[in-house]
């Protein structure tokens, strides 16, 4: 039997396993870079996604609200007893259903801001029949009472979306809410016919408390501006008015019939992509225009 000779064995030397590990290295350091762009391209896109959902969020609140504006009875509608401001004089200081203000700097942010007036909030409906000459209706509440603190600035009501009375606010006990003194029904209600809030509510930006620029919505009820969207660099209106001229400083906000809203939303992070062009960030744009349904030169 033949021996074998053990310096002839098969196997591998130290020069080709480092041969080896050497083109691993390489194969694994192309995967780990592929793998950190795949990574880092979701987490870009997923920014952008969550970028569009701020604006859409944004943009479909403003647009509905706006659009309700006058909503009750608009500036010097042709009725003109049941006009919103004509009854009240003001709603929180605002004289208009609609107030532009343009190139308003906030936290250093310039942009346009809007307050827009109407009857908003259902709070319930009348639980009985209320007669023309009465002083006092009696609500169900859908919720709870809105009335519960004595806030001033919670007094004005709108029966069936067409009659506005102001409340003594520091009167209301439960289901009962008298009018303010002198001031009674214009005519008679039947029970069920929806009871608003009429509210001035005002769209801005500005930035929170970590220095990131949102869109905010105040009720201008005390409660300051609350955010609705994060990430909101840019805000602007141009408004038509009754002769078809387009301006973002309306002289006249009862001319008003249209609202153009340009608003602008960037991502939270930069884009590695972008570290050469702009600032960095990925932005979206949108514009919308809406038509201001009770605006219009029709009765209400």
């Amino acid at each position: 039997m033949k021996e074998q000779n053990p310096k002839k064995q098969n196997g591998v030397t130290l020069i080709e396993l480092l041969i080896a590990l050497a083109i691993s290295a390489v194969l694994i350091a192309g995967i780990y870079r592929m793998f950190i762009h795949q990574q880092k391209s979701y987490a870009t896109q997923e920014q952008v996604a969550d970028m569009q959902q701020n604006v859409r969020v944004a943009i479909n609140r403003m647009l509905r609200e706006i659009r309700m504006a006058g909503y009750g009875g608009k500036n010097d509608n042709i009725a003109g007893v049941n006009d919103i401001i004509t009854k009240f004089g003001d709603v929180n200081a605002y004289t208009n259903v609609i107030t532009p203000e343009n190139d308003v700097i906030q936290d250093g942010i310039t942009h346009d801001r809007i307050t827009v007036v109407a009857a908003y909030e259902q709070i319930g409906t009348l639980k009985a029949d209320a007669n023309a000459g009465d002083n006092t209706i009696t609500v169900e509440y859908l919720n709870s009472s809105p009335f519960t603190t004595k806030n001033s600035r919670k007094k004005y009501l709108c029966i069936d979306g067409r009659n506005n009375y102001e409340i003594d606010i520091d009167n209301v006990s439960g289901k009962q809410v008298p009018l303010k003194a002198g001031v009674t029904l214009l005519e008679n209600h039947l029970k069920d016919e929806p009871v608003f809030l009429v509210k001035a509510i005002t769209y801005g930006l500005k930035k929170d408390g970590s220095g990131i620029p949102i869109l905010y919505r105040n009720e201008n009820t005390g409660g300051g501006g609350q955010p609705v969207a994060e990430y909101i660099e840019s805000l602007d209106f141009l408004y038509t008015l009754t002769d078809g001229t387009q301006t973002d400083s309306p002289g006249d906000p009862k001319e008003i019939r249209g609202v153009t809203v340009n608003i602008t939303a960037r991502t939270e992070n930069k884009d590695p992509e972008l570290a050469k062009v702009g600032d960095g960030y990925r932005r979206r744009t949108v514009t919308t225009f809406i038509g201001m349904r009770n605006m219009r030169d029709d009765p209400q």
